[in-house]
């Protein structure tokens, strides 16, 4: 039933795809998606990859989704169409001036910014602000709106300070579910963040014929099958949430591709790993996403050297001290902005994006304090 929490292969939702579906079908017009095309059959490998295409984006015109089946993955390219739409909206700015005079409790210090500014800089910054609601508290917040509005939408006028990116935007079912979702990615791409500071070194390498998981089998035993190289490994964070990565390489196309995941069951976060790497893999092959570079030499084509045998973790062993979540997706939302909140000290804010009538719900959440790569690679 729509807002319980369904257990999907590789995911956790509050309706089932099919009943997702049959509420996007016949409206993706309205979010500029005039086609989805499915295509997983341009790489040998097998596992669901779809495109969802809007030409007349002001971001991305395509967007990329994986699934382990061939509908969840048409809904993850069409729901991260929807986002990017939804970020392209007019945002309903609420006030004009500097943080000391409009926010003066907002962590301006704390936010991602383009360049280095000293405190004192940020605070006596003019910037529109939009309204937020604290994940925590519920209470009322601000922050600059051009954390989230891109920047071929700003007024001329506008300084290029704040840096707006994906991490956090999610689509769902319900407000909650993509709350959860918003605050997963974010956990993902700080402890790989903080991990890339380290080189590497907060990293547990998996042994992949030890997972217990039934997808994670299935999806490691097709890529096996296709010839493909993996590497993973748990990447320790603060958050107490499996962190995964993921590698791919093989010899007919000799590149690394990379993926990350975070869930609280630690099967989902390696499954989405791995097959976001596989995504990646075929989004270089398909060439239709045009974010990705024409340049050869900014894809990595070292050598992939196997780690091994002996350094390999059984996945059991790394997984035992993880626990799922308990509670609905409104108790995971608050769950997770606390842990959040506890290593930051800032709380975390959702910006509601939901157009009037949209059969899904948008949400921006920014979690001050907590950082994400700019570059597209993940360094092996």
């Amino acid at each position: 039933m729509f807002g319980e929490l369904i257990a999907l292969p590789g995911t956790v939702r509050a309706c089932t795809a099919e009943e997702t579906w049959g509420t996007l079908a016949g409206r993706l017009e309205e979010f500029g998606i005039t086609r989805v095309a499915d295509l997983t059959g341009l790489d040998c490998v097998g596992l669901p990859v779809w495109t969802a295409i809007r030409p007349a984006s002001r971001t991305l015109a395509t967007s990329q989704g994986k699934g382990a089946t061939a509908l969840l993955a048409k809904l993850s390219a069409v729901m991260e169409a929807i986002e990017l739409w939804h970020v392209e909206q007019p945002l309903r700015v609420t006030a004009t001036g500097t943080a000391a005079e409009v926010a003066p409790d907002c962590p301006v210090h704390a936010l991602p910014t383009t360049a280095s500014y000293p405190k004192q800089t940020l605070a006596r910054m003019v910037c529109e602000w939009v309204a937020a609601t604290g994940l925590v508290s519920r209470a009322r917040a601000l922050v600059p709106v051009d954390l989230v509005r891109r920047r071929s939408q700003r007024p001329p006028w506008t300084p290029d300070v704040w840096r707006a990116t994906s991490t956090g935007l999610a689509c769902g079912n319900t407000r909650d579910e993509a709350a959860v979702h918003a605050l997963l990615e974010v956990v993902e791409r700080d402890v790989l963040y903080r991990d890339a500071q380290t080189g590497g070194r907060r990293r547990t390498l998996i042994d992949p014929r030890t997972v217990d998981d039934p997808l994670g089998q299935k999806v490691i035993a097709q890529l096996a099958a296709a010839g493909m190289a993996l590497e993973t490994a748990l990447v320790d964070g603060p958050y107490g949430l499996p962190v995964c990565v993921a590698y791919l390489w093989s010899e007919d196309y000799p590149v690394h591709f990379a993926g990350g995941g975070c869930h609280s069951q630690p099967g989902i976060a390696l499954t989405r790993a791995v097959t976001e790497a596989a995504q990646s893999r075929l989004a270089a092959i398909a060439g239709t996403r045009d974010d990705l570079p024409t340049d050869v030499g900014s894809f990595d084509t070292s050598h992939f050297r196997p780690a091994r045998t002996a350094k390999l973790t059984p996945w059991p062993e790394a997984a035992a001290p993880f626990s799922p979540a308990a509670g609905g997706f409104a108790e995971q939302v608050h769950d997770l902005a606390r842990r959040v909140q506890n290593v930051t000290a800032h709380e975390p804010v959702a910006l509601d994006l939901s157009a009037p009538d949209c059969p899904v719900h948008a949400v921006q959440v920014v979690c001050p304090g907590t950082r994400s790569r700019i570059r597209r690679s993940m360094p092996r």
